[in-house]
């Protein structure tokens, strides 16, 4: 199965917004963004100490400086979760296997054709009713 590729929105606490391609990788558990392609002014929360992860390129480390909350539309559906931020990721965003759970994010593969279905988002009525 491939994974799917989508262009999103993420938009940072100060409201900026960017459009960048978003790989849905149910390999990764975190969901990771390149640095430089954050909303300008979004602000980084860093790390006491960079933290290292492996890339799925044999021998290839990430480095993971800080951490980012951000809401990412992925079509109508908006999502609230915090990214990774590394400088060096390949890719620009990548959605990992804990976003996907927690918003019950699914892929699915039909004949060849791989599609991410949206189970949950910011506007459903058990994420914004408190009882």
């Amino acid at each position: 199965m491939s994974k799917p590729v989508l262009s999103i929105v993420i938009t940072s606490g100060r409201r900026k917004s960017a459009t960048v391609p978003a790989v849905f990788d149910t390999g990764s558990f975190y969901t990771i963004v390149r640095r430089n392609c954050l909303p300008r002014g979004t602000t980084v929360r860093p790390l006491p100490a960079p933290l290292r992860l492996r890339a799925a390129t044999r021998g290839s480390r990430l480095r993971i400086t800080g951490t980012a909350e951000l809401l990412i539309r992925v079509g109508k559906k908006v999502i609230m979760d915090d990214a990774l931020v590394a400088a060096n990721l390949a890719r620009e965003i990548i959605i990992g296997a804990g976003t996907m759970h927690k918003w019950d994010i699914s892929i699915k593969n039909r004949n060849g054709s791989t599609r991410v279905v949206m189970g949950r988002d910011m506007h459903d009525p058990e994420i914004t009713e408190v009882d």
